[in-house]
């Protein structure tokens, strides 16, 4: 009966091992950089795909547009590429109204035929990464677009994307207040002209991802505050719509395949930050945050959130009044996206006196601002170490 005791006991004790490493197993391999996509994501994302997969059809229509245009032009007009992209090719019908189109040369203008078309010109500066549509109200667009030839017509390759950059081109302006500061906060942590290049070639990256950040937290206080980078900060800070996310931005990254890496992973899907680097170049770290939009069930107002995690486990929120309409600004000639009120949402989370300079090495982001929301969730450590990455990432 011993014997028989003991060789059971051997057994339990065998299998609480067993099931121990395995435990341990599951833990140590989870390759936390992934980004786990439930089946309400996996909706969202393929919605979201169907919606950008446009291409330029109608061609018979164009073919017949371009008998029209005795100089060369861009089409712009937002109706006919969103029929020609949804190839709505019956819906196409010449001088019921004027198609827009622009020109880089003045003097063409002059034999654009007005009876078809309504013309704007716009301006090509070499220093600077946008187009600037001389309309009212002005508008900048990003230069780096394809298109396809039809005669003297040029029409914008992905008609999707080009009517999102129309759709936040109007130009704003920052305010440029003067800043008073301490000679010590003068000094810059960052190259002020490197950061934002290098800033403007995460935001074209993420464009072929048909993803469309815009400036937040401190690169929207410092750009409208001071037309520029706060000297004293270290890092870039943008945002984008959680709608628009693709999951190929991350797997990318991760493999290796593109120009920048991803150096940091917080939170899930449904609350997630990451920061990243570029992979070659000038080392700056930009936070990207995915934002959300809820409805406050009290007052009904719609309102967007981003996500913050503590190193102890706490989950934040910070609360913002709607982002959109999107804008378009200059930020060191380079184009950058920001909300159309950025006194709004500055006020709200810095304050009435937003225009006064808190040195970085006396600001929390969880504590100075007023918009955080704190104790939305806690994760134990073996909870974060599900959904928190780091790989390089600064530790302060």
């Amino acid at each position: 009966m011993r014997f028989k005791n003991h060789h059971l006991l051997v057994f339990c004790a065998g299998a609480i091992i067993f099931t121990i490493l395995i435990i341990s197993h599951g833990i140590y391999s989870f390759d936390s950089s992934v980004i786990l996509i439930d089946e309400k994501w996996q909706k969202i994302i393929q919605r979201r795909q169907r919606e950008v997969n446009e291409s330029v059809g109608c061609h018979d229509f164009l073919d017949k547009l371009k008998t029209k245009i005795p100089v060369s032009v861009l089409l712009i007009d937002l109706t006919i590429l969103e029929l020609i992209g949804k190839s709505k090719c019956d819906q196409l019908k010449l001088y019921e109204t004027p198609i827009e189109v622009a020109t880089s040369i003045r003097k063409d203008l002059n034999f654009i035929p007005r009876d078809l078309f309504q013309p704007f010109f716009f301006e090509v500066n070499q220093q600077k990464d946008y187009l600037e549509l001389d309309t009212k109200p002005r508008r900048i667009i990003p230069k780096s677009f394809e298109t396809v030839k039809f005669g003297n017509l040029a029409v914008p390759l992905k008609p999707f994307r080009f009517r999102k950059f129309w759709e936040k081109s109007r130009l704003i302006e920052c305010s440029n207040s003067t800043v008073h500061r301490k000679e010590t906060d003068k000094k810059r942590k960052i190259n002020l002209e490197l950061a934002v290049f290098e800033l403007s070639r995460l935001q074209n990256l993420m464009i072929q991802y048909d993803m469309f950040p815009f400036i937040s937290e401190g690169t929207l206080l410092g750009w409208y505050r001071e037309c520029s980078i706060i000297p004293h900060t270290q890092d870039i800070d943008i945002s984008v719509f959680a709608s628009e996310f693709n999951p190929k931005f991350v797997d990318d990254m991760r493999s290796g395949r593109s120009i920048f890496r991803l150096s940091r992973r917080l939170g899930k899907l449904d609350a997630l930050e990451m920061t990243v680097a570029p992979r070659q170049g000038y080392h700056v770290n930009t936070d990207i945050f995915l934002m959300y939009q809820e409805t406050n069930e009290t007052t009904e107002i719609d309102f967007n959130w981003i996500s913050g995690l503590k190193g102890d486990g706490e989950r934040l929120r910070y609360h913002f009044p709607l982002f959109e309409p999107i804008c378009s600004a200059d930020l060191l000639g380079h184009l950058v996206w920001t909300t159309c009120d950025p006194e709004k949402a500055i006020i709200h989370e810095y304050g009435e006196r937003w225009f006064e300079d808190i040195p970085t090495k006396n600001y929390s982001w969880f504590e100075s601002v007023y918009n955080v929301q704190r104790n939305v969730e806690w994760f134990s450590n073996w909870e974060l170490s599900k959904i928190k990455f780091e790989d390089g990432y600064p530790t302060k």
